[in-house]
Formats: C-alpha cells, sequence, structure tokens
C-alpha cells in the first residue's frame, strides 16, 4: 500500500470543523478532537510518538501519525468504505518479531478473510491477505460471524479466534494460520458457553487460553481452557471465579506482560443479599494469578439498571507496577432529562499491580458526553484515553484524545485543572442510599440541606461510601468532601491542614 501524506485532507478537516487541536495552556488534556474520527487502538512510535489505527466516518480507516501531545499528524488509509465489506473487524496493534508494529483484520463479505496490515519504518503500510478464509461451519449464516480475536506467535504464525451466537446455537473456532497464512490447525466447540477471550499462554509455554462464560455452572462463571500449538485441549480450569457474587458480562481480560498476571474488565449485576441493595450494572476489575486463581476484585462506579453496559476494549493498560482503567459511568442520563448536576461520562483509576488504588478522577461535562474507548499507558509517563462522543444538545458528534498525567489522576488541583472531578456522588436522583465514590485518603463527606444545616458526616474508608438517607426528606442536599494533610478528619483533633476537595448536589426523590 502506498504511503500517503494526508496533510491535504487534514487542512479540509480543519476548515471544515473536523479537528480541533488544543493547545496546552488552554485545555490541558484534551490533545485531539473531531466529529470524523474515532481514533480506536495506540501503538507506540519512535522518538515519543504514537500510532492511532482510526476509523474517519464516511470514508475508512486509518494509520494516524502524531506526537504525545497531538501535532505532526500523518495518516495513511487501509482501507476503504467502499461498501463492498459486510463485516470489518481489526485487532489491536502487535509487535513482528522484527519489532515493527503490525494488526490483523477480518473482511466480509463472504467467507471471512484474514489479513495483515504492518507499519514499515518509512510509514509505508503493507497489507498481507491471507490465501485460507477463517474456517465457520457451513451452516452458519457468514455475515452474522462475529467478535474476533488474534494472537500472534513469535515463529510469525497468529491465533485467530471468533464465535457466532444466537438463541438456538454457539459455535467457537480458533483457527491458527502460519508465516505465509496458511490454515495448519483448528478447532470448533458447540456449547452453551458464551463470550470468549483469546489469551497469550502463561509465560514458559507455547499455545493459547480461551476464557468462555460457562453458563453450566451452578453460578454464572466463566472457566479457562488451554491449548497447545496444535490446538488440542490440554486442560481446563472450571469456574475461574472464586469470590464475589455477581454476573459477569461482556469480559476483557489483559495479561501483563512482566509479572504474568491476568486483570479482567467486565460489567456485572449483584442481586439483593445480606441486605445490600440489588446493583443492576456495575463496573469488575479482578485480578487471578497466571494459574487464574482469583486473588482480588475491585467494583468501578455504577451504571443504571436498565442501560446493557459493555466493557470498554482496551480498558486496561500496564506500565510497570502501575496499572491504568477506564469505565463508564450514568450512561442514561446522557440522554436528556435529568440534572446536569448527575451527568458523569467516564472515569480513570491509576492503581498498582495489587490494585490498590491509588488515584481516580471523574470526567464531568453537562455539555458533552463521551464514551472512553481504550486506555494507553504512555512509557513517559500517564496515559492516553480514546473516546467518542456527541453533544447532549445539539447531538453532534464529538470525538476526543485525552493525555492524562500521572499528577493528574492522584492531585486534587491537578484534576481539576484538567476538567476532571475528584469525587461523584450517585444514583443522582435517588432514594434511600447515596454513594460518595472518592479515590481520595484521609478524607470525609459532609452533606447539608438547602437551609445549609448539616445532615450528616461520615468517614471515607472505602472507595465507595454508602450514606443511609433513608430517613431524610425529599429534596435537594449539598455534599462536600474533604480531606486532611496529617492529624483526624472528624473533629476529634485538629488537622494539621484540611482542603475543600469536591462539593456538589444531590437529589433525593
Amino acid at each position: 500500500m502506498k504511503a500517503t501524506r494526508f496533510y491535504t485532507l487534514l487542512a479540509l478537516l480543519l476548515m471544515a470543523g473536523g479537528v480541533t487541536m488544543k493547545a496546552q495552556e488552554l485545555e490541558p488534556v484534551e490533545i485531539f478532537e473531531s466529529p470524523m474520527i474515532i481514533a480506536y487502538h495506540f501503538c507506540q512510535w519512535d522518538n515519543g510518538e504514537v500510532l492511532l489505527n482510526a476509523n474517519v466516518l464516511g470514508d475508512g480507516r486509518y494509520i494516524i501519525r502524531m506526537d504525545e501531545d497531538g501535532n505532526d499528524l500523518e495518516m495513511d488509509r487501509w482501507h476503504l468504505n467502499d461498501n463492498t465489506c459486510s463485516f470489518l473487524t481489526e485487532s489491536k496493534f502487535f509487535r513482528n518479531s522484527d519489532g515493527k508494529p503490525c494488526f490483523y483484520y477480518v473482511k466480509g463479505p463472504d467467507r471471512p478473510i484474514v489479513c495483515k496490515v504492518t507499519i514499515l519504518d518509512d510509514f509505508e503500510l503493507t497489507t498481507f491477505e491471507f490465501p485460507d478464509p477463517f474456517p465457520i461451519p457451513e451452516e452458519i449464516p457468514h455475515d452474522q460471524w462475529w467478535d474476533f480475536e488474534w494472537l500472534p506467535n513469535d515463529d510469525g504464525s497468529v491465533f485467530v479466534s471468533s464465535s457466532y451466537l444466537d438463541n438456538n446455537m454457539n459455535v467457537h473456532v480458533i483457527a491458527r494460520y502460519n508465516a505465509s497464512g496458511e490454515l495448519t490447525h483448528q478447532w470448533t466447540d458447540v456449547t452453551n458457553r458464551v463470550y470468549t477471550s483469546l489469551l497469550p499462554p502463561k509465560k514458559g509455554n507455547t499455545g493459547c487460553r480461551l476464557v468462555m462464560e460457562d453458563l453450566t455452572a451452578k453460578d454464572v462463571n466463566s472457566e479457562c481452557v488451554i491449548f497447545d500449538d496444535s490446538l488440542n485441549v490440554v486442560d481446563i480450569r472450571h469456574c475461574i471465579y472464586s469470590v464475589g457474587i455477581y454476573r459477569p458480562t461482556y469480559e476483557f481480560f489483559a495479561v501483563h506482560p512482566e509479572t504474568d498476571m491476568v486483570y479482567l474488565i467486565s460489567n456485572v449485576s449483584f442481586p439483593a443479599f445480606n441486605g445490600n441493595p440489588k446493583i443492576g450494572q456495575d463496573i469488575y476489575m479482578s485480578q487471578f494469578t497466571p494459574d487464574f486463581t482469583q486473588t482480588k476484585y475491585v467494583m468501578g462506579p455504577y451504571t443504571v439498571d436498565e442501560h446493557d453496559q459493555k466493557a470498554l476494549c482496551e480498558a486496561i493498560a500496564f506500565r510497570g507496577d502501575d496499572i491504568y482503567m477506564c469505565g463508564l459511568m450514568n450512561m442514561m442520563d446522557a440522554y436528556g432529562g435529568s440534572d446536569p448536576e448527575s451527568v458523569e461520562n467516564f472515569y480513570v483509576a491509576l492503581l498498582d499491580g495489587n490494585l490498590n488504588l491509588k488515584g481516580e478522577i471523574y470526567y464531568h461535562n453537562e455539555a458533552r458526553m463521551l464514551t472512553p474507548y481504550s486506555i494507553y499507558a504512555l512509557p513517559s509517563g500517564g496515559c492516553l484515553i480514546s473516546t467518542d462522543g456527541y453533544d447532549r444538545h445539539t447531538f453532534e458528534q464529538q470525538h476526543a484524545i485525552y493525555k492524562l498525567s500521572d499528577e493528574t489522576i492522584v492531585g486534587i488541583e491537578e484534576a481539576h485543572d484538567a476538567g476532571f472531578a475528584v469525587a461523584v456522588a450517585y444514583p443522582n436522583p435517588g432514594k434511600d442510599v447515596l454513594n460518595i465514590r472518592t479515590g481520595l485518603q484521609d478524607a470525609w463527606v459532609e452533606v447539608y440541606d438547602v437551609k445549609g444545616r448539616l445532615v450528616h458526616r461520615q468517614d471515607i474508608t472505602e472507595n465507595v461510601t454508602g450514606i443511609d438517607a433513608t430517613d431524610w426528606v425529599e429534596g435537594v442536599y449539598v455534599w462536600k468532601v474533604y480531606t486532611s494533610d496529617g492529624g483526624p478528619s472528624m473533629g476529634s483533633g485538629t488537622a494539621s491542614s484540611t482542603t475543600l476537595a469536591e462539593t456538589g448536589k444531590w437529589v433525593k426523590e
């Protein structure tokens, strides 16, 4: 494929309002904005630059090269929207054995064809089409095959996994292709197991692992099927979830490249139990050993019961011992009709390798709804987040890329300067429970009625602090989160320094 510099296209987008480059001093974290370009996947390039795999709406799929501040764009199209392809799905970025970035994609409209795109040193894209199509069973409608995942190997071969789901049949297929794109092995399973994730093998082993939700388990759970290089099943780890009561769906797994620990993000549902209220949809993050023994889990901000929140693609990123994650919050309120105080779009968390929270911030914009798509840990520190979204009032599309420093995620002033909150209240409006979520340490919350009278004060000891509001009268309340820099937080002594970290309104119905 011929590499083309798209400065002309970029100029046209700028004149049409298609791309807005944000000066750092005006918008410290939003480095790229466009109603036309949605960035999906990130990859490190030379000289501190990054590559983006992006969708230019109405045109095609592009690789975009830019620096970490969103400047110096160069684009090359690898797929043209010409209405001849009924489905197109691509992988995240990988690295060839020579270190060059690459990615895979599958295209229709007939039998799924696997392709590989490699980005050369001069930003030239080369595309290789595999001679053997993906081996879906003949009885499966070809235009309904979906959910592809890829796992390349050091010898140039690649595992490709996919599944087909309907009310009567759940079919899973894994194919192995050699470096020449020839199909060498395959595994097909027709079961009632769903929602697959293709993972690399445990360090020191070869082959691959497939995690599937096992609907035959007594409770809703998942199992890990372990394959060798020839796609023979060598082991099955049943019921991998050992702690927590929940119903996981749309699981996204990531393996830490250094520690080999496995991390999971999914959305979950909790039934009412032991006096705890029902949770409709929440975000769940869990840690597993390389042998898939679950060690710990944490909960993310809520989503509403009526909306089925899909776990995010590439919602986990690693750099050393740091783990970055992002999630979507309170999505239904974005469609209008609620108080702007309740509008929360997405959150970003920084954790250590044992899921201890270092910091968490929340994007709040009553005029714009943004959905995070992927998060990327920058080698120089901080992270990039790609989002797609729209204006809540005009419904015009607005897509953006955010660059967050570690200081922004863990610092109060830094987060506020970047337009993020350090604490949120939900559900808003609510009835019997007011939840305050924050990553702040040595903090407490105070709640006041409309007349300024203190109605509640409580230490914050968990990521989410639940407040019983059953006996409160209906109306508007003001909540305030304070932090203390050493010393007691609840007035039993004098703190060396007290800071009002966040405040907002909460409505009791």
